[in-house]
Formats: structure tokens, sequence, C-alpha cells
């Protein structure tokens, strides 16, 4: 059976019904995408920048470093022999800018450095997204590069040896807390900074973060040790009597009042110029006192839950990463238990344990 239909409402009648554009209706009618207006990839990065500034959702140091690169990548864009637009940021394009970038050491970027230009391109596409300048979300293109690092932590002697540098430099009070308060707390330098007296309150034993990655805040207990030492520096710079209404910088060169700040390059510096008057630099990090308290604090038997909360990390795959020692270190916990079977195989050869060191290793 035939239906006879006539349709007695035009296209543009229902446009002008629901108020929409006419080309719009018609696109969606035949199951299309809107059309968009082409975007200078270039314009959207200025626009995404300004966005990043404005909404503050991330620390000024991270908005910092993505103004370095997304500079680097308008660069590189401008060298092209044509305008490109943001629907044409592609893996490919990507992978001709990563070449274009050359490293500290080595002749290729690391895998963590590809993966965190990866993750600032995936925000643009995103923030294009949600503007309309792209019909679909394609910032899945760019996947990260999988990759394992064992976290670098300093063993117990390179501890000692830190600390009695920092008692020999320029502001030894002050740099012995710091390197003291890192290792005891796990801290990362750009909150340690930002830290202000009345965050340290020695009546709860609580330590206030302000202003944490990702801009969150949070509590971490404070040690017993680590209290006392942060006292005793307190007193030694002017402050014998700790008040929570004092919201001076816990940390300053500065003694008594009008506590000034310190920079997080101020205390990379001074971090940087030790590891090298030990002769470790390059083989530790400014991010490696945190590894240290982390790593130790599991050894200790912390549970990874309330590691994971203490640090701060979104995710608990981050804390795991801590759970991988260094092989040595490894070696050393599993060579305290004995090898199970090793009676048992010792009497089923026959031999005992000189016997066998004799038979095979000589």
């Amino acid at each position: 059976m035939e239906f006879d239909i006539n349709v007695t409402i035009s296209p543009e009648k229902i446009a002008q019904m629901y108020q929409i554009d006419l080309d719009d209706l018609i696109l969606l009618i035949e199951g299309k995408k809107k059309k968009l207006e082409q975007r200078l990839l270039s314009s959207v990065i200025d626009e995404y920048l300004i966005a990043l500034k404005v909404n503050k959702r991330k620390s000024k140091a991270t908005i910092d470093f993505y103004i370095i690169i997304l500079n680097k990548f308008s660069r590189f864009l401008t060298s092209k022999t044509h305008s490109l637009y943001i629907s044409d940021l592609n893996e490919n394009l990507f992978d001709e800018f990563l070449n274009t970038c050359t490293p500290l050491k080595g002749s290729k970027l690391k895998a963590k450095t590809q993966n965190t230009y990866s993750a600032i391109i995936r925000n643009i596409l995103v923030f294009a997204y949600t503007k309309n300048y792209i019909n679909t979300d394609i910032k899945n293109q760019f996947q990260f590069i999988k990759h394992e690092v064992l976290p670098k932590y300093f063993p117990d002697e390179v501890v000692v040896s830190l600390l009695n540098e920092a008692k020999k430099s320029k502001w030894p009070f002050l740099n012995f807390a710091l390197i003291y308060f890192m290792l005891g707390t796990g801290c990362r330098i750009s909150e340690v900074a930002n830290l202000r007296v009345s965050d340290f309150n020695i009546y709860e034993d609580l330590i206030f973060i302000r202003r944490g990655k990702g801009q969150k805040e949070r509590f971490i207990p404070l040690y017993p040790e680590v209290k006392k030492l942060i006292l005793d520096y307190l007193s030694r710079t002017g402050l014998h009597q700790w008040d929570i209404r004092n919201h001076e910088y816990l940390f300053s060169k500065r003694c008594y009042s009008q506590r000034e700040p310190l920079s997080i390059s101020n205390i990379q510096y001074m971090l940087v110029q030790i590891f090298d008057r030990l002769d470790i630099k390059g083989q530790y990090t400014v991010h490696s006192f945190r590894h240290t308290f982390a790593v130790n604090a599991l050894k200790a038997g912390m549970a990874i839950y309330d590691l994971q909360e203490i640090l701060g990390h979104e995710n608990i795959e981050t804390t795991r990463l801590y759970t991988k020692r260094h092989p040595v270190d490894l070696k050393h916990a599993v060579l305290k238990y004995p090898f199970p079977l090793e009676k048992l195989l010792n009497n089923v050869l026959g031999i005992g344990e000189e016997d066998y060191n004799d038979q095979f290793l000589h």
C-alpha cells in the first residue's frame, strides 16, 4: 500500500520557526555535520593561551611552560609555506614539529617529554572542540608513548651528604631546613615555596598545602622530626613563637619580619649547586627529594593509598611508580630472605653449599 504524503511546510519555514540557519538545517536532514568557519591554527593557539591565563586552572609555572612550548610550535608553523588551519593539526604535523625540537641531551626528545608535548596539543584540540572550531573531538589521535621510568631517589649515604653540604652553603640554616623538609614531607618545590607560617600547624601536626598541582589543596601529616627541625629554623631566623595568624612565608632569606618568599628558581639553583659540589649532578633531579620520601614511606610499610593522598596524586598508578625500586635496592631486599627450595635441592643433589660452589662456580 502506498501513501501519498504532501509536505505543506517548507524547509525555509522550519528554519524560521526554530530560528536556525537554513544551511545547518539541510545539513542536519542530510546527516552531515555543520560546516565550520576555517580557523587558523596559530589564532586558536593564541586564544587558548589567553583562556589559560584568564581561568587560572593551572599554576603560573605550568602556564609559563605552556607558553614556551606553544610559542615554539607557533614559530614552527610560520616556517611553513602555506597557512595551516586547526583542521590540519594531525599526527604527521606534530611529528614534524617534534623533529625540529632539539633536546639538551641526546638526539631525540625523551618519551616523557614527547608525552608532555602531546598533552598540550590534546588540550588545544579539546579547547577547539568545545569552541566549535572543529566538528570532532580528535585528541585521542595523539597517543602517549608507553614508558616505564624508575624513580630516582637518594640512597641513605647521599642523603647524609646532601644535609652536610647544606650546612656549608651560604644560607646554612635555610638550606638545611629546606632539604630536610622536602625529604620529610614529599612536597613539590612549588608547594614548598608557597608555604606560610600559618600552614605549618604545630597543634594539629598538619601541613596545609595551598595551590598544589592543578590548584588543588590538601593536608599532609607533620612528622615529629620535621616539626622539631622547622621550629628550630624559625627560632634561628627570628620567629621564637609560632602563631597561626602569621601568614608570612615559611622559608625566606629574610629574618624576623617581612619574610619575602623564595622563588622556585632560587630553590632549584641552591639544590643544583649542592649536586654539583657533591659531583652527583645529572644522576638526580630536584624531584628526587619527593621520590626519596615516597620510596622510604613504602619501605616503612605505609599503605599506598595513604601515600597517594599525601603526595596529592589523582591516579593511583602514578603512586605505584614508587613501588619500583632501584635494582641494587631490590637485590638487597630480596637476598635477606632464604631461597625456599635451597635445602631441598641440596639434599636432592647430595651436596652442600661448599661442594656446589666448587662444582659449578669454579
